[in-house]
């Protein structure tokens, strides 16, 4: 049996976007959100992002807005060394709505990392979040 094309009811897939880890991500320069996305949600983005991880952990990163630029900023640091993110590893973000971004991290071989559960986190502190 032939597939059925989609319905133009379907739910949207929400935006997606991949960002490498290169030297200059480990040192100082912080991972920008693609143009598309920013034009599309400029409206719903706020001065801090969250993170949330497939343990459930949520990370509280900056955001730095230059004109139409967005970048991950203050916090990105302390997430990319909290999993251990080496050169070559793949950070694969879905935006879901004011902010708010699901991150799956991929090592360098492009499988997806194991997380520490959250209260495994070295970072927690008993919060659930991460400043």
């Amino acid at each position: 049996m032939p597939s059925q094309p989609i319905s133009p009811s379907s739910p949207e897939i929400p935006p997606r976007f991949v960002k490498a880890v290169l030297p200059s991500t480990l040192r100082d320069q912080k991972p920008r959100i693609p143009n598309k996305i920013v034009r599309k949600f400029s409206h719903e983005l706020s001065d801090v992002a969250h993170i949330t991880i497939p343990n459930g952990y949520v990370w509280q990163v900056k955001l730095k807005k230059e004109g139409r630029k967005v970048w991950f900023d203050d916090g990105w640091q302390d997430f990319v060394e909290a999993y251990s993110t080496f050169v070559g590893s793949l950070v694969l973000f879905e935006y879901e709505s004011n902010s708010t971004f699901q991150a799956h991290i991929y090592d360098e071989t492009a499988c997806e990392i194991n997380y520490p559960s959250s209260n495994e986190e070295s970072h927690t502190n008993g919060e659930e979040s991460h400043h």
